[in-house]
């Protein structure tokens, strides 16, 4: 299951927007990066798309009245969503197969059995697209939910459900809990969605991999330990093949990993950097969760990296196999120097309009792929290259040189100048420019 195609009716930011995630051929994307100013609404689109697969958000009845809690709580407070999802025709055979056997259960569940009818229908059609749209309604009473074709995410087993796909949502946030806490990650989970905080998992992911290991040994008796201890940290290692990591998972003990550091010392999960914890605990929770068809959102995921890791952290993603779809929300100029322009979509706050639109960097003519990340923060984000007073200094500095060369030797411009120079350096490219200005100018003299 991939999405296609996303138009937004007035949720938030968003006044009407369509975002169509193809490339210059019309074919759907496996990788989107999706860039934008603070507050342009880059969170907020990854929270909607959460929503609308959760099962705690479709177990309301079309057409019922919501009472007040439930309308900030557990409805969508917009006019309409629509999402066209990009599903091969054994995910569909799957899913109608999955409603036909809980059809008594969808009986009692659903208000208006027509609206599922039409959606099953809709399944059904031939093709490899078929679309699925919320739509609220204000009235004098409240909040009605008018048609939620999102509804079987609420209505059938999670676990029959989870077999079709599932939704991986990485939050931006990394707080720190307690060792012993969230060590089953289903338990936190809302339906088929998977609400990822993952410093939260240390003791998920060191369960998992001694499990891993333990069933691996089970299942292969005639094996050596070590072998078999060797083939499952290899699994966990490929996934993180092509980042340059310094520290390297080796071994296991009674209860957990055990990495190697650059220096050949031994350290324990709870040892390893911010950025070493990321990159791995995601590795292994994938490696544990194992998406397929699945659609896999991270929030910031340059988070705690060094600019080479976020470089090259897309091959993390790359490396799950399994025919997912990847969407990242990124403030990194390194993320989006690795992609191509039909992977970045920029969101852009219209000042005018007061509402967010996007567009396609391919349609804008960016480069983006190897372009340096100097250019991706001018070109493409909009971002000044320098801080504002420095950029202040530098311009009257050069408007001295050009309009009153004669006044350079006086106390207050010499001192312009050489704070400047002491600031930046004699190699930066704009004072290599006032140097030979300056030159020219006592040449003349």
């Amino acid at each position: 299951m991939k999405i296609r195609k996303i138009q937004i009716k007035n949720y938030k930011m968003f006044k009407d927007v369509t975002i169509y995630f193809t490339d210059n051929n019309g074919k759907t994307l496996d990788t989107i990066v999706i860039a934008g100013l603070n507050g342009s609404g880059k969170t907020s689109l990854l929270q909607l798309l959460q929503r609308l697969f959760s099962e705690s958000l479709n177990l309301f009845k079309v057409g019922s009245l919501l009472h007040k809690y439930e309308e900030d709580q557990n409805a969508l407070i917009c006019d309409e969503v629509e999402l066209e999802l990009d599903i091969s025709n054994d995910e569909k055979l799957r899913m109608i197969s999955l409603v036909h056997k809980f059809t008594s259960k969808i009986n009692k569940s659903v208000g208006n059995r027509n609206e599922f009818e039409q959606l099953e229908k809709r399944i059904k059609t031939k093709g490899q697209y078929i679309k699925l749209l919320y739509q609220l309604e204000r009235t004098e009473k409240g909040f009605i939910i008018r048609q939620n074709d999102f509804a079987f995410f609420g209505i059938l087993p999670e676990d029959d459900l989870r077999s079709l796909f599932k939704v991986l949502s990485f939050s931006a946030v990394h707080s720190i809990i307690s060792n012993n806490a969230m060590t089953d990650i289903s338990s936190d989970s809302n339906g088929i969605v998977f609400p990822i905080n993952i410093f939260s998992y240390q003791k998920t992911v060191e369960t998992h991999i001694v499990r891993l290991v333990q069933e691996k040994v089970m299942a292969n008796r005639d094996l050596i330990p070590k072998a078999v201890i060797e083939q499952a940290i290899g699994e966990i290692n490929k996934l993180l093949e092509g980042v340059s990591l310094k520290t390297v998972l080796v071994d296991i003990n009674l209860e957990q990993p055990i990495f190697k550091s650059f220096d050949g010392s031994m350290v324990l999960s709870n040892e390893l950097s911010g950025g070493e914890k990321q990159l791995y605990y995601k590795a292994i929770l994938f490696d544990k969760l194992r998406p397929q068809n699945s659609l896999i959102m991270v929030d910031e995921p340059e988070t705690s990296l060094h600019p080479t890791w976020q470089q090259e952290v897309l091959k993390l993603y790359h490396n799950i196999q399994g025919n997912n779809q990847i969407i990242l929300a990124t403030h990194s100029p390194h993320i989006i120097a690795s992609i191509q322009p039909d992977n970045l979509f920029v969101l852009n706050m219209n000042e005018a309009k007061k509402t967010v639109e996007c567009f396609n960097a391919r349609d804008k003519g960016f480069h983006t792929r190897g372009n340096e990340p100097n250019d991706i923060l001018d070109e493409v984000m909009g971002t000044p290259l320098r801080d504002w007073e420095t950029q202040k200094r530098i311009n009257g500095v050069i408007e001295l040189l050009k309009s009153q060369p004669d006044k350079i030797d006086e106390p207050k411009n010499k001192t312009l100048i050489e704070s400047l120079m002491s600031d930046l350096g004699r190699s930066d490219p704009i004072i290599m420019r006032i140097i030979h200005k300056l030159s020219i100018i006592q040449a003349r003299k």
